[in-house]
């Protein structure tokens, strides 16, 4: 129809002068006609569409639509903490003060059609060997609004950790976060449904392993799953409200969990989790105010290996704070309170609590960027640590 409207009007531009006076009139009312039809049918087109996914039958293949995207990430990082001795960590987990390649990440991925994607994702973070990191397909369903992840991804729970780490505040998400979620990867599968506008159920089934560069199975024959209820309450030009409340059940083998802290010296523990994570973001735009928090408890059960203390609950939450500068919306102030209690069935040093102050800059959007950020880190049992870190980090996405 569009070609036949185009054509139409060549014929009109070629026609004599003479005959245009009589003839422009008919052509114009034809045009008018023909556009009025492929409305007509176009709308037609749509109704049949959702008709077709509402009974459950699916229509005509969807276009061929292959593509290939590379892009990756460099982030150059430089850290000084109190009196870190040799060995020794800072609270970031970087293995020294100076200068380091924090993350270099190399990610291929693309559509096969309009259904059917794939992400393989390899790193080389603080100079380690090439790792495998991401490697997933997944495949979204015409009839009904349904996808479908498998692979090797991140556990799909809390709702900061999922945020792409290109787009974070600080250069590290909350420690409440990286010790009591699973801030890890893991193999299985995932299914996410909109069940209505802006709110999406979504549930996996996962070896509850972690990543592990190694061989990738299930070696205790147990499964972890998840289930999370993702709500955009608000979405407009000037607010934005999210929600996300997720849970983490079944036994949790990962070498990651914050309970190892309580493992007798060369053990490891596993446990069955009841992890509850309730996380929120709001925004006022105009202002360029954003805020974030969220609340994780876990009340594992079972727990087996060899504990050097009794296994309580592990707790935590986060508050956090970004504001752009009226005079310069690329440059951010941030601040966040983060406090951690990995067993409260005892008071020691891993009971913690963080307090962040720092800024970023947006060179070129998220694409390169500045941030920088001190850590005021406290010990609220046992012996205090002089470990305050101050990070400046530089980043580039290619």
């Amino acid at each position: 129809m569009r070609k036949a409207l185009a054509l139409l009007t060549l014929l009109s531009l070629s026609l004599p002068a003479s005959a245009q006076d009589v003839s422009n009139r008919e052509i114009l009312k034809k045009l008018r006609e023909l556009e009025a039809k492929v409305e007509r049918l176009e709308k037609e087109n749509r109704e049949l569409k959702k008709l077709l996914r509402r009974e459950g039958f699916v229509y005509a293949g969807r276009k061929r639509t292959e593509s290939v995207k590379v892009d990756g990430r460099v982030l150059f990082r430089f850290s000084q903490s109190q009196e870190l001795k040799e060995g020794e960590k800072t609270v970031y987990g970087d293995p020294g003060n100076g200068f380091t390649v924090r993350k270099a990440r190399l990610k291929v991925h693309g559509k096969l059609n309009d259904n059917a994607g794939y992400t393989v994702h390899i790193r080389a973070d603080r100079g380690s060997s090439v790792e495998l990191w991401d490697a997933y397909i997944t495949y979204s369903f015409d009839s009904f609004p349904l996808k479908v992840k498998a692979g090797q991804f991140k556990v799909p729970l809390s709702m900061i950790y999922l945020k792409s780490g290109t787009k974070l505040w600080l250069p590290e998400r909350p420690v409440a976060v990286n010790k009591i979620a699973p801030v890890w990867r893991d193999v299985g599968i995932e299914l996410s449904y909109d069940l209505i506008k802006n709110l999406t159920l979504s549930a996996s089934v996962i070896n509850g392993e972690g990543w592990n560069n190694g061989k990738i199975y299930n070696k205790d024959k147990n499964c972890a799953f998840t289930v999370a209820a993702d709500a955009r309450l608000i979405s407009t030009s000037a607010y934005f409200l999210r929600v996300r409340l997720g849970y983490e059940g079944g036994r949790d083998n990962s070498s990651k969990l914050v309970y190892n802290k309580y493992a007798v010296k060369g053990s490891s523990v596993s446990v069955r989790r009841n992890l509850v994570d309730l996380e929120t973001e709001f925004s006022y735009k105009p202002y360029g105010i954003s805020f974030a928090a969220g609340y994780l408890r876990d009340n594992p059960g079972h727990p087996e290996g060899k504990l050097s203390a009794p296994l309580g609950d592990a707790k935590g939450y986060y508050v956090q704070a970004d504001f752009s500068l009226p005079f310069d919306r690329k440059f951010h102030l941030v601040g966040r309170y983060s406090w951690l209690d990995p067993n409260d069935a005892v008071e020691d040093s891993n009971d913690v609590s963080y307090t962040t102050l720092g800024f970023y800059y947006l060179l070129n959007g998220w694409q390169a960027a500045v941030r920088s950020a001190y850590v005021w880190a406290n010990e609220r049992h046992g012996e205090e640590k002089d470990n305050d870190l101050f990070t400046t980090e530089f980043q580039l996405l290619f």
